[in-house]
């Protein structure tokens, strides 16, 4: 057995380093039986930092935030940690179509990129339609169908819709310098650095996507499956409601905590932060969001 710290060099007088903490090292750490226990003991500490965060980020809303901001971070996980375990399960849950992930004909409805979407998609369709047609005309006439079958706007959204989720899945971390954009406006009297409001907007983002996933989209399934509407997985539309005011709530007592807002503004800015945050999302993400995918179409 080694008398040294494999990952310190330290003289080892028990079972841990008295330099840097780690365990001694042993050969059954090398088994799979040690990572299956080690990875259960992480999963399973509730007074761990995963678990610890997660219920902070959803029972105390603003304080990772304000525990960060104030230099308070060893018992939470990093912002950018819980964002991308938050963007992971995203990306491997199903989801149908959100304001993340639109269908060609919902970039076709754009105010913004509206028109672009509608010659590109004209351009397509008319050159797939001029391919078929040669195809067609090059086949012997014993075999050749009447007439070249047309190429339709439904095909050109079916191959959209089939890699816009992932694309989207890909881009939904633009939304979170664009909702510190809107912080940074709203609080600029408060003097933080633009990474400060970064940190805000992470969280708050994280919470939304866990929110969705963990509870929203549950929801969605569980009344499908009690004899709601077929489709989508879709929930009433009280429980939108219930859920935007939870939302609401959640983001107006975190910016309370935060930025020590008053009540009243506490309430009132998560209106023109949602609003600012729609505009950004309607002239950047979306129109990301279909040129990526239209790229790779």
């Amino acid at each position: 057995m080694d008398d040294t710290c494999a990952n310190c060099g330290e003289i080892l007088r028990g079972a841990y380093c008295h330099g840097c903490g780690q365990k001694r090292f042993t050969e059954a750490d090398r088994r799979l039986g040690h990572l299956l226990r080690q990875s259960l003991a992480v999963l399973t500490d509730l007074d761990g930092r995963l678990w610890g965060s997660l219920r902070g980020l959803f029972f105390r809303p603003g304080l990772l935030s304000r525990d960060y901001l104030d230099g308070r971070r060893r018992r939470w996980m990093s912002p950018i940690a819980l964002f991308l375990l938050a963007n992971v399960l995203y990306f491997v849950l199903p989801v149908g179509v959100t304001d993340f992930n639109l269908s060609l004909h919902e970039q076709l409805r754009q105010p913004v990129h509206g028109a672009m979407v509608k010659r590109l998609a004209d351009a397509r369709i008319q050159a797939r339609t001029r391919a078929g047609v040669e195809r067609w005309s090059r086949l012997p006439e014993a075999n050749r169908p009447p007439a070249p079958r047309p190429v339709l706007l439904a095909d050109v959204a079916e191959e959209y819709g089939a890699r816009a989720g992932d694309v989207g899945k890909a881009l939904v971390v633009l939304h979170v310098p664009l909702l510190a954009l809107g912080l940074m406006a709203c609080f600029f009297r408060v003097r933080r650095y633009f990474a400060e409001h970064l940190v805000v907007a992470m969280h708050e983002f994280t919470f939304l996507l866990l929110f969705f996933q963990l509870v929203l989209l549950p929801a969605g399934w569980l009344f499908l499956w009690l004899g709601g509407a077929p489709g989508a997985g879709q929930v009433p539309p009280w429980a939108l409601v219930a859920s935007l005011l939870l939302v609401g709530g959640h983001f107006a007592l975190a910016l309370r905590r935060v930025y020590a807002a008053p009540a009243w503004a506490a309430v009132l800015l998560p209106v023109p932060l949602l609003w600012l945050m729609m505009k950004g999302s309607e002239l950047v993400y979306r129109p990301l969001q279909f040129l990526a995918t239209w790229a790779i179409t």
